[in-house]
């Protein structure tokens, strides 16, 4: 993919900056917890102009007619701004490939939503999204968005203390698996609590006919196709001590563990590799998309899944329809090798928003942008984001939101959560009881958010993710764990010293390292 120079030179950004943060003609009335009402001014006469954002999403959901949509009608109403929304959904690399197409035939849209850092320093290490160190940071907040730290920004700088994104704001991990209990009554099993439990269920779940069907048409446990990314967390951190296999430290400790050569790893890819050879596995996890994953839950294919910032209510309604007596229970976190680990993170700034060279050629789209960001933090655009069009979506007494309406209709507002969504705000206990009602999914959800772990990756800590270096060590690490887990390549101590091998010298993984020590030790986190 070619670079794309920035053809801004500043832009004015300290002007632009001063008219956003003052709300301009947009600003809010009030910046009070959404659910009261709040309005935002008139956009008056401004010029309306369109900013297109895009962004991946792992399923389809459908859109609200533009006559029709709320956040759309408001956005236009209160800032003179046309959203528009286009969005990829299935797996995330065919986002990456068409924005590839885009960065490269100069189609660029005005805003990308990153829900990962690694792709946000591509973007910025390819430069087709602008440095906003001038235009953002926390002297000069727009009103509604003080919750920005030093620290969250610092955490998106690259090596030459830049940042190219407006931060979105962190929600509580809010992730775990989820098992078919009415699986576990009708093989007299008990509830995993060990990786060697986990093993032995989800065999079972295979192998035993849970569904009573006579068919051998189930799987112990499905997932999507990044073998090393969230559905996979809960069973890598009992092996490796931290949710992901990069490396990680622990608060109160300097020590860095883990990474894709270390021996904690290799012992997760042997049991995952067992999992796969005794059937526990359903066979397409290299190739499943979150859709295909959804189906197989809920056409009763699967026993045990990962579920990620919500509780599993449509797939559980959808399961039900097939299966009456379908039952789905909460996995607490599992003890492996290195302990009880969960699969919950410790809460980091991942996801970020940002503006493009194309919209950073005009001043006035750029304000917009601000004010925009601005809106979605507080007053009724924060309240529409979060709980969707009243009468609809939620209801309201007294002026506050007293009651989400639950459904499908809903389901857009995490296609437009560029704020993060209704979950940054589950550290309050009566959002948390509006979005559950049900004390049973509220109980959970609590139990999800209490697990979130104690460690923390390295590059959230100062190590900056260079694309150049690690993009071709990124696919080959992927690849690997694939074949491993697959029993395409030997695990064997020749096998495993051969992929180390490959991964440190042919893919530069020891220059990654080094990199990667030196900006630690710059950030002051190792001596």
């Amino acid at each position: 993919m070619s670079k794309i120079k920035p053809v801004v030179a500043v832009l004015s950004l300290a002007s632009i900056l001063l008219a956003a943060c003052s709300g301009g003609d947009a600003k809010p009335a009030s910046t009070a917890t959404p659910g009261t009402g709040a309005s935002a001014s008139p956009s008056q006469s401004r010029t309306p102009i369109t900013l297109e954002i895009d962004r991946w999403y792992p399923s389809a959901v459908e859109l609200p007619a533009p006559e029709k949509d709320p956040i759309k009608l408001q956005a236009k109403k209160d800032l003179g701004i046309d959203l528009k929304f286009t969005v990829t959904n299935g797996k995330s690399d065919d986002w990456r490939a068409k924005l590839g197409t885009r960065v490269s035939s100069n189609d660029l849209p005005d805003l990308i939503y990153f829900f990962n850092m690694k792709d946000y320093r591509t973007a910025a290490s390819q430069e087709y999204i602008i440095p906003l160190n001038d235009l953002l940071n926390t002297k000069n907040l727009p009103s509604n968005m003080k919750w920005v730290t030093n620290d969250m920004l610092s955490s998106m700088t690259d090596e030459n203390g830049k940042y190219y994104g407006i931060p979105v704001r962190p929600s509580p991990s809010v992730l775990g698996y989820f098992i078919r209990k009415d699986w576990l009554d009708a093989l007299n099993l008990k509830m995993p609590e060990t990786v060697e439990d986990f093993a032995a269920v989800a065999t079972a779940f295979a192998t035993q006919d849970p569904d009573k069907n006579g068919k051998k048409d189930t799987y112990g446990f499905t997932a999507t196709g990044c073998m090393t990314c969230q559905d996979y967390w809960g069973l890598i951190g009992p092996f490796m001590g931290f949710t992901s296999p990069d490396e990680f430290m622990t608060e109160g400790d300097t020590k860095i563990k883990g990474g894709f050569t270390s021996p904690e790893l290799r012992a997760y890819l042997q049991y995952m590799n067992k999992l796969m050879k005794d059937g526990a596995l359903d066979p397409d996890i290299a190739t499943n998309d979150a859709n295909r994953k959804t189906q197989k839950i809920e056409q009763g294919q699967a026993g045990i899944f990962m579920m990620t910032g919500d509780y599993p209510r449509t797939q559980l309604e959808n399961l039900k329809k097939l299966f009456p007596k379908a039952e789905l229970a909460y996995v607490p976190a599992l003890k492996g090798p290195a302990g009880v680990v969960s699969a919950a993170p410790k809460s980091t700034v991942v996801n970020a928003i940002g503006i493009t060279v194309k919209a950073a050629k005009d001043p006035e789209k750029v304000k917009r942008i601000l004010e925009f960001a601005n809106w979605m933090y507080g007053g009724i655009g924060e309240e529409l984001m979060l709980f969707g069009e009243e009468g609809v979506s939620h209801k309201k007494a007294n002026g506050k939101v007293s009651e989400i309406i639950p459904g499908k209709q809903s389901d857009y507002l995490n296609v437009y959560s560029m704020n993060g969504g209704l979950s940054t705000r589950f550290g309050e206990p009566d959002i948390l009881k509006l979005k559950y009602s049900d004390p049973k999914e509220l109980d959970v959800v609590k139990a999800m958010i209490a697990s979130e772990g104690k460690t923390t990756s390295v590059y959230s800590l100062g190590a900056k993710e260079r694309p150049e270096l690690i993009n071709d060590l990124k696919k080959y690490r992927e690849e690997m764990m694939a074949k491993f887990i697959y029993n395409a390549a030997p695990l064997d101590d020749a096998g495993w010293n051969e992929y180390v091998k490959q991964h440190n010298e042919k893919y530069k993984g020891n220059e990654v390292r080094t990199v990667m020590m030196d900006d630690l030790k710059k950030a002051g986190v190792l001596k």
